[in-house]
């Protein structure tokens, strides 16, 4: 009941807030106190929460019992990290954007996490479907009217991406349903029971292939990147926050739960291939970060490149590299999530971003400075962060995957240390431009829980990772079985 509850408040609240045409100031309050109380339910969850491996907080309703369509919701290790985030990061993004004064964005953040949290806990293919489309359309409205530049132009580009991206997985679900109708004189939707298809080694690959489009535009992966950069640098930070920090990974955790879930051994199969790709994209984006000047577009490109490392993590499938991808994608939705905050009040500050435009912030900006600097480098994983932790819990994987994956990975992070080391010294170093005001008591407000958490999973890791370890140990040694047969 109380994943239900995280579920669809949000969303019954924006709808309220859009009938009731409330001013600005009640609709930012109500939408901040909503995702308070939605962030205080998930600490309540994750308190809750055994270190098993088991489903748990379940509900299994029948909705459209003869299509086999069921309401199945529930939480388990695969899928713990991204809740949290989701739940966590929310109301500390509207806290340090609550001078933003368009009703629109704010109901439409509301839509957009229970869109995102549904498709999160959902255990029924349909429904995981319908809260995967929800989520398109505020996103749409949020960077088309909200945003900046060429924005009509640009969320229609995204839009289109991913409407191909999910009528490839429309098909690829009808195909799955149907040949399952077939073998077994039912429907169901289930994706548990899906797993039991029998399918040829041709169908496997096409219907994986479907999914997988799908998940890869919304990571992105190469080569479905190409909306990127230009959609960050002309979406209003909320919206970034949307996408770099919980939307990707989204994509990620999708992989996991149905891919891995329903199509393991062509997974496996596929495994050398996507790692490849995953290597490679690391790379690629790495050189585009270090060849780019502003700074929306330098931390999509890194972003981009860091999934990828996290796509690698996922491919492997030993039990390290898994462990290190599920306190991966806590770890960067947390440091994303904060750099762009941190992007956004430079902008209202200097209105540019442009790193020649930039420099001597430090003078006028200490504490500023200070956490552009911790935010900036956490995203590379510095010591006691958890970016630190699970980067080498990944790249210990690798090596025990292959040496050279495991150099191949551990070259890209030390690529991606190079552009972050260029942009904090152009940003806050050389010659003063212009007094820089610091941070506010608002801005800190968001910035320190954000700045806590990745310090607090950085040195104290097993706390999160003794609650994810039984689930990543049963899929490991599931895996194991696939490749032993």
């Amino acid at each position: 009941m109380i994943l239900s509850v995280m579920i669809f408040t949000p969303f019954l609240a924006g709808v309220f807030l859009y009938l009731f045409r409330a001013k600005i100031n009640f609709v930012k309050a109500s939408v901040l106190l909503v995702q308070v109380f939605i962030a205080s339910l998930a600490i309540d969850v994750y308190m809750g929460f055994e270190p098993s491996a088991i489903l748990q907080f379940e509900s299994n309703i029948p909705w459209i019992p003869f299509y086999g369509i069921n309401y199945h919701i529930g939480l388990d290790g695969v899928s713990l990290s991204l809740f949290m985030m989701v739940a966590l990061i929310m109301p500390l993004v509207s806290i340090a954007l609550y001078d933003r004064a368009f009703v629109g964005l704010w109901i439409n953040s509301l839509i957009v996490q229970s869109g995102i949290m549904g498709a999160l806990l959902a255990q029924d293919l349909m429904l995981f479907y319908l809260f995967w489309e929800t989520m398109l359309l505020p996103i749409f409205f949020m960077i088309g009217i909200y945003g900046y530049g060429k924005k009509e132009f640009f969320s229609m580009k995204f839009t289109i991406y991913t409407i191909f991206g999910s009528l490839a997985m429309l098909i690829s679900i009808l195909y799955l349903i149907i040949s399952f109708k077939v073998q077994h004189g039912f429907y169901t939707f289930d994706i548990v029971s899906l797993k039991d298809t029998i399918l040829t080694h041709q169908e496997q690959i096409f219907i994986f292939l479907g999914f997988a489009l799908a998940f890869g535009i919304k990571i992105p992966i190469f080569p479905f990147h190409t909306w990127l950069a230009d959609t960050y640098k002309s979406s209003p930070t909320i919206a970034i926050v949307i996408l770099s920090a919980l939307m990707s990974k989204l994509g990620i955790y999708a992989i996991y739960r149905i891919l891995f879930g329903i199509f393991a051994s062509i997974s496996l199969e596929l495994a050398h291939l996507v790692i490849s790709l995953g290597l490679a994209s690391m790379l690629y984006f790495a050189l585009l970060a270090i060849n780019s000047i502003d700074l929306k577009k330098i931390f999509a490109y890194s972003s981009a490149s860091h999934l990828s490392l996290i796509l690698v993590g996922l491919f492997i499938h030993n039990s390290t590299s898994l462990l290190g991808v599920s306190l991966f994608i806590a770890s960067h939705a947390l440091s994303t999530a904060a750099i762009f905050i941190m992007i956004a009040i430079l902008y209202n500050r200097r209105e540019s971003i442009n790193l020649d435009s930039l420099g001597g912030i430090v003078q006028s900006a200490p504490l500023f400075s200070l956490f552009f600097a911790f935010f900036a480098l956490s995203i590379v994983g510095i010591p006691f962060t958890s970016g630190f932790v699970s980067e080498i819990l990944i790249i210990l994987g690798s090596f025990e995957y292959s040496s050279i994956v495991g150099f191949v990975a551990t070259t890209s992070i030390l690529a991606s240390i190079v552009f972050i080391l260029n942009v904090i010294k152009k940003t806050l170093f050389g010659k003063k431009q212009e007094d820089f005001k610091d941070l506010q008591s608002k801005e800190l407000l968001s910035l320190i829980p954000l700045a806590l958490l990745i310090l607090a999973l950085g040195i104290f890791p097993n706390t999160f990772l003794s609650k994810v370890k039984p689930t990543v140990d049963n899929y490991s040694n599931s895996s194991k079985a696939h490749y032993a047969k």
